[in-house]
């Protein structure tokens, strides 16, 4: 269980990195320290915070087929980017884009843990 919270650690601070690099309107301060922080702060949000706006939700998320967990994923990353000045988003288009980023990112994580998972 602690691996795999480190690997999301790991996932979503590649995740930033990336992000930073390829989408314009997501800035960056390229400190490690601060990358950290960042990816430490979307892993508690997307694991206490996230399942908890999911199951309030919920019915709005059937209503919309599930469309409306694009908009709490982007919530997520905005809580992350409000809590570590050293990541910003500018526009809509960015924290979209950002947010099928970690999503991917977060994913291969996901399926990597559950291989590792497996073969105990």
């Amino acid at each position: 269980m602690i691996i795999r919270f480190l690997f999301r650690i790991v996932a979503n601070a590649l995740a930033v990195l990336a992000a930073a690099r390829f989408i314009p309107g997501v800035i960056y301060s390229y400190e490690p320290v601060g990358l950290l922080k960042i990816a430490l702060i979307l892993a508690l949000v997307n694991a206490f915070i996230k399942p908890v706006l999911k199951l309030l939700f919920s019915p709005l998320i059937l209503l919309t087929l599930g469309l409306f967990t694009i908009v709490i994923n982007i919530f997520m990353i905005w809580l992350a980017a409000y809590f570590a000045p050293e990541f910003s988003i500018t526009g809509i288009i960015a924290y979209f884009w950002t947010m099928v980023i970690i999503t991917v990112f977060n994913f291969a994580a996901s399926i990597l843990t559950r291989k590792e998972k497996e073969q105990e």
